[in-house]
């Protein structure tokens, strides 16, 4: 037999996030979620094309984009951005555009709007253990 068990994955999990459509453009909101039994927050953000969800930590060094001021967001560039390193973000993709990071994507998480509320999907996780890494 080869191949071993085969990876499972987490539930899916959905955080509403009361009142958060009526943010103004370039508002975003931050929320926790947990992962592996560990907290995590992510944030949202009211863009002119949209609602959009993101994971707060930076893919050069997986620390909180926002330093805790909870401020993701520059208008004058257009980008979300990153207090660490200064890295920027697109909006609606969340690809560095500028920065250690250059290339890279932030991790972006489903969102639905209902009524007054907007829905953030996070997505299921994959747990691989370590009979699944091969011989």
């Amino acid at each position: 037999m080869t191949g071993g068990a085969a990876p499972s994955e987490t539930p899916v999990a959905r955080i509403r996030l009361a009142g958060a459509a009526s943010l103004a453009q370039g508002e975003s909101k931050a929320f926790v979620f947990e992962r592996a039994g560990k907290p995590f927050e992510g944030f949202l953000l009211r863009h002119a094309l949209g609602f959009f969800a993101y994971a707060n930590s930076c893919p050069h060094w997986n620390v909180d984009l926002d330093l805790g001021f909870g401020d993701f967001y520059d208008a004058e560039v257009d980008r979300i951005f990153c207090r660490n390193h200064g890295a920027l973000f697109l909006p609606d993709t969340g690809e560095c555009t500028a920065g250690p990071c250059a290339g890279m994507f932030l991790e972006a998480f489903e969102v639905e709007v209902e009524a007054e509320d907007v829905l953030v999907t996070l997505p299921g996780l994959t747990l691989i253990g370590a009979e699944n890494l091969g011989d």
